[in-house]
């Protein structure tokens, strides 16, 4: 009886399911635009396509129906769904109207209502300013509406289609035109009508909400409810991005940028984006590689851009308190200063503490709270757009305005106002602008960090002097001697003035306890300064124990570590800073080992490794077959290798250079692997202060090659004392008594034992030192010191505004040689060749085996490119002649890709990315070839 009675339940239920189902009319007809991009269109092969009809398409693929679209244009839809043709109309503005006539359902989309105002039209910044011309708007269309209550003397001219619109537009009947987010592309001459009424000429005119609508009294809207509510908000964010947001590609990063804001962010009269924050983010782009694409906008319709999906980013804004509307601040790009601009006619009473005047600030202004501070009996009043408050200051209702001191005066110059006004020194405040993402963008707010703390302070200079002429203006040259901190910073750092830093007492050079007994090393040097540049002072706390000191992180006994790894069970309890000081790793075995090429020889050795280091910890995941055996220290690891017990120890270069110091270390074998993966030191900083991260990355960032390079030579020149202890020697006198001769001699055997020894562990140390920087097999530079050579020429070339050039090399025929007669035979060649490419350059250039069959040749103080022309033709000439190996003649090319500094670019990685992939159009051109880029021709 009760399986009965659940068999009929089920039945009832799949009949009610049904019955829901079949409420939705199976096809549901649809009437749309034909012509309104791109929410609803005919695309070239007569089909309906945009945002609409993708919305209906997934509302009958999750009820399972069919939908038919109706196509007409504008005027004519919404009298087809009076007349009865079709159920719905899928897509209008919701106007109070319509609403009179037609039942309304919400879709979750919002579209933007905006007049898009001819490129040539002078001085129009808001609606308002467009009373005096025609506004061209589509009949019938949602924007009449709007555009009468924010221009009531409007004078409009309605036609029945988009395409009559343009076509009125391109002629000249009209001056601006009333339109959706974007002009549509499928116009016949749409390249002609974007260059006319360009995106950074709309100006927003109100948000309206897209619905659909069904007729008065029709019980078809009650079902359609049901449904259009089960669509996803996933769902809705793709489709806006597919159809609102900018036509990219999903590998590219799609940013906003707010016009009018020159030198700082604007775009040229052809359209394109440019500007200091501009060319940031094509170097951003260039550092992390990936591809960017820049959307210009307003200031507002950028941040709406934004909360819906619409962008990626912003790239530069100058709030980052945001997070009440969705969003979050990726990182500080800039930090920009502000003065006070008051008529020239007008200046008896100068802003000042006690001065009661009426002041103006733009509303979005990050500084208002502490003008406020500054000035407690001025009046502060918001305003939007710059003419409205220059008329307010020449009709005395204002004393002037605040704003950016780079941005106002070109915005004056373009509006006729320059001479008009004068800036008052005094007033400077400096405040911060940051990028912005959405609050869900975690890992791309990271990704934008990371990409811009690895770009070279020389860039950020040169950016910054390219844009910025006054030199009083720019931000980055005050990293030098004072990093700029936000006022929020300069809070915390007055709450915070003294911080404990947690160092070891027993790791030279970098941590140690010198003669004196005080803290001495790299890293007492680098804390010293960036206290210097952030102004805070630290206290230095000594440890014997790294696990000790960690622990009191943990407990906030300590404020910051030092030299640490960023680890996964360290988050609970501390934030990690960018790199502190780049890690250097040394493979040490004993004289008699064969030569590691590669870490991948590495396979099935044991390999002793500091315990705390993440090498130790994360090496297996690129080389799963090595043995790794954590030791407490360097020391033992040496005494297992000496036992036999690991094959090798790996270290870093500055750890062993200080074990070197020590007698009986002196014939070991030192060898720098390019291809070991690289685990930075950081500083890490209790988890409750995430403040004192950021402040440190800007120290950091301030940190130049050229401080580490001084550091570097201060506590890594492996410089020896020599000679005996005065006080062993007196009691070994006081011993042997009168013994004069037998003192004598075996004070010249000590001495001439000690110099023995000295100059054993010197050989070894020059040999580390060489061994750190120069290939094993040719003796020439490594890939590390023709990098370090290149970032010094171009701070050379950049001072003289001198040429230099990049050769990148790779052997045409190589591999072949190697299969057929071997890797020594291989070798003997790449001797011989290094040979020869030392001969076809001068002595201040620089020669450099890069990895494996690939060389780079710097080639400095050049007059013209044709001087590394005449290098690589030299270069090929004497490679087309037969090489006399052991084996017997073997033939080989070469092809050569050229950089030249500053065409193909400013930085190390820049030109030896160009050179590289100069090398490889070579190649696919057939080789044995020389190759300079486009920008050089």
């Amino acid at each position: 009886m009760i399986f009965r009675l659940l068999v009929c339940l089920l039945v009832l239920g799949t009949c009610f399911t049904q019955l829901s189902a079949a409420t939705l009319p199976n096809p549901l007809k649809i009437v749309i635009s034909n012509d309104t991009f791109p929410y609803m269109f005919t695309d070239e092969n007569g089909q309906a396509a945009g945002l609409v009809v993708d919305y209906w398409q997934e509302i009958a693929k999750q009820q399972q129906i069919r939908v038919e679209f109706v196509a007409a244009d504008w005027p004519l839809t919404l009298p087809i769904l009076q007349r009865g043709e079709v159920h719905i109309h899928g897509g209008v503005a919701k106007t109070a109207e319509r609403e009179l006539s037609y039942q309304l359902g919400d879709t979750g989309i919002d579209i933007y209502s905006n007049v898009f105002v001819q490129r040539d039209l002078p001085a129009i910044t808001k609606l308002t300013d467009l009373t005096p011309y025609v506004i061209g708007v589509v009949e019938t269309s949602g924007h009449i509406e709007g555009l009468y209550k924010s221009i009531p003397s409007v004078t409009l001219r309605t036609y029945s289609t988009s395409t009559a619109l343009y076509d009125a537009a391109l002629s000249g009947q009209i001056n601006a035109l009333a339109a959706l987010d974007r002009l549509a592309p499928r116009y016949a001459h749409y390249s002609e009508l974007a260059q006319q009424f360009p995106m950074y000429r709309k100006i927003p005119l109100r948000t309206l909400h897209l619905s659909y609508a069904v007729t008065q009294n029709n019980p078809l809207f009650a079902q359609l409810q049901q449904a259009t509510s089960k669509i996803d908000r996933a769902f809705l964010d793709r489709l806006e991005r597919h159809w609102l947001g900018d036509s990219t590609d999903e590998n590219t990063l799609v940013l906003g940028l707010a016009i009018d804001n020159p030198p700082y962010m604007h775009v040229s009269l052809q359209g394109e984006a440019q500007g200091l924050f501009v060319d940031l983010w094509r170097q951003w782009a260039e550092q992390t590689g990936i591809k960017i694409a820049f959307v210009p906008d307003s200031s507002f319709q950028n941040l709406q851009n934004l909360k819906k999906g619409r962008i990626d980013a912003l790239i530069a804004f100058p709030d980052n308190n945001l997070q009440q509307d969705g969003l979050m601040s990726a990182y500080q790009i800039y930090g920009f200063k502000s003065r006070f601009y008051s008529a020239k006619h007008n200046v008896t009473t100068p802003l000042s503490s006690s001065a009661s005047l009426k002041v103006a600030v733009f509303e979005n202004a990050p500084y208002i709270a502490e003008l406020e501070l500054r000035y407690p009996k001025a009046e502060f009043i918001r305003y939007r757009y710059l003419p409205d408050i220059i008329k307010d200051v020449i009709n005395n209702k204002l004393a002037g305005f605040y704003g950016a001191a780079a941005v106002i005066p070109l915005r004056l110059q373009q509006l006729n106002y320059t001479d008009l006004f004068i800036e008052q020194a005094d007033s400077e405040i400096i405040s911060p602008m940051y990028t912005l993402v959405r609050e869900a963008d975690s890992e791309l707010a990271e990704k934008i960090r990371r990409g811009f703390a690895k770009l070279p302070f020389d860039t950020l200079l040169q950016v910054e002097k390219n844009w910025v002429p006054q030199t009083d203006l720019r931000y980055f040259p005050q990293f030098f001697t004072q990093v700029p901190l936000t006022p929020a910073e300069q809070g915390w750092v007055s709450e915070h003035p003294v911080l404990r830093i947690g160092m070891l007492n027993n790791w030279p050079p970098m941590e140690f306890i010198d003669t004196d007994g005080n803290p001495a090393g790299v890293t007492v040097d680098l804390i010293s300064l960036l206290g210097q540049r952030i102004n805070v002072r630290f206290d230095i706390e000594l440890y014997a124990n790294f696990d000790v000191m960690l622990e009191d992180l943990k407990l906030k006994k300590l404020d910051l570590v030092a030299n640490t790894s960023d680890q996964d069970d360290r988050h609970s309890y501390a934030r990690f800073t960018d790199e502190f000081w780049p890690a250097k790793w040394v493979l040490i075995s004993n004289d008699n080992r064969d030569l590691v090429v590669s870490a991948t020889e590495l396979d099935g050795k044991r390999i002793a490794i500091y315990k705390d280091y993440q090498m130790a910890k994360r090496i297996n995941e690129v080389y799963p077959l090595i043995d790794v055996i954590p030791v407490n220290s360097l020391r033992a690891g040496l005494e297992l290798m000496q036992q036999h017990k690991v094959d090798f120890v790996m270290d870093s270069v500055e750890t062993t250079s200080e074990i070197l110091r020590e007698a009986g270390y002196m014939y070991l074998r030192l060898q720098v692997l390019d291809d070991l993966p690289s685990y930075p030191s950081l500083i890490a900083v209790r988890e409750d202060y995430a403040p004192l991260v950021t402040m440190l990355n800007k120290g950091l960032r301030s940190i130049t090659a050229e401080d580490r390079q001084l550091l570097y030579q201060k506590w890594f020149n492996f410089q020896i004392n020599q000679g005996i202890n005065k006080a062993q020697l007196h009691q070994l006198m006081w011993q042997i008594g009168g013994a004069a001769a037998l003192l004598i001699a075996v004070v010249l055997g000590w001495n001439l034992s000690l110099r023995s020894e000295v100059l054993l562990r010197r050989q070894a140390e020059q040999k580390m030192r060489f061994m750190a920087t120069h290939d094993d097999l040719t003796k020439i530079p490594n890939r590390s010191l023709i990098k370090e050579r290149i970032e010094q020429a171009l701070l050379q070339h950049a001072r003289h505004n001198e040429i230099l050039a990049l050769l990148f090399l790779d052997l045409d025929g190589f591999k072949e040689v190697n299969d057929q007669y071997g890797h020594d035979i291989g070798d003997e060649l790449l001797l011989k060749l290094a040979g020869i490419l030392g001969e076809a350059v001068r002595k201040s250039d620089t020669v450099a085996r890069f990895g494996g069959d690939e060389f780079a040749i710097l080639l400095t103080g050049l007059l013209s490119r044709d001087d590394a022309a005449i290098v690589a033709e030299k270069i090929l000439h004497q490679l087309a002649m037969p090489f006399a190996l052991s084996v017997g003649e073997v033939q080989i090319s070469a092809s050569i890709g050229i950089a030249i500094y500053p065409d193909d670019g400013t930085d190390c990685a820049k030109l030896l990315k160009v050179a590289d992939s100069l090398m490889y159009r070579v190649k696919q051109q057939g080789k044995n070839q020389y190759c300079f880029s486009k920008a050089v021709i």
